[in-house]
């Protein structure tokens, strides 16, 4: 029998592959030792919409990314004002990574919303809809008045869930003629 996606509260139901205790998803800091398994999430979560037509521009965001603000998680996140989770569960009597979401402090009081990644195999049972409440209620309590974030057009699912808990299209643009692609910003005053 499939797990029931989230419903209202924070409880996270998770795959039958997973633990049958239905473990609660747990939101913390970022530590270094995260490293390997942030890097491998973000590849994955981007992987999964790379389309061939739109694989060479995948293939080359990540490689940036990876040498940019993955590179410095620190430096990017802390530093600017901002923060950085990773969702866990205990599965085995161990703590496992299923999720992560970068916030990046900007002028203005606002904040960017980056590198919201959840394991394919956890998505659609709320564990999204836990770290981006997180954010929220942090980047609130530390003096942030906006939250903002772009995604890929392509990244339908992304789109929806973002549209569902509040945000709002503010712009897309075109990023490249051949092949297509967009990039579609959203925003949300807290």
């Amino acid at each position: 029998m499939a797990p029931t996606p989230h419903t209202q509260n924070d409880a996270v139901k998770v795959p039958e592959a997973a633990p049958t205790s239905q473990p609660q998803v747990q939101v913390r800091s970022y530590r270094p030792e995260d490293h390997a398994e942030v890097v491998e999430m973000f590849k994955a979560g981007m992987l999964f919409y790379a389309a061939d037509e739109v694989k060479k521009i995948y293939t080359e965001y990540i490689a940036h990314s990876l040498e940019e603000d993955l590179a410095d998680i620190k430096g990017t996140y802390f530093a600017s004002g901002g923060h950085f989770w990773i969702a866990t569960i205990q599965e085995n009597d161990k703590e496992a990574i299923v999720g992560m979401v970068g916030l990046e402090g900007k002028p203005n009081q606002e904040g960017e919303l980056r590198r919201m990644s959840i394991k394919s195999e956890y998505r659609r049972f709320g564990v999204g809809r836990v770290l981006v409440k997180h954010l929220e209620d942090w980047a609130k309590e530390n003096g942030m008045k906006k939250v903002w974030l772009s995604t890929g057009g392509v990244m339908v699912q992304a789109r929806k869930f973002y549209l569902s808990i509040g945000y709002d299209h503010w712009k897309t643009e075109v990023y490249s003629q051949d092949p297509y692609f967009e990039v579609v910003y959203f925003e949300k005053a807290l």
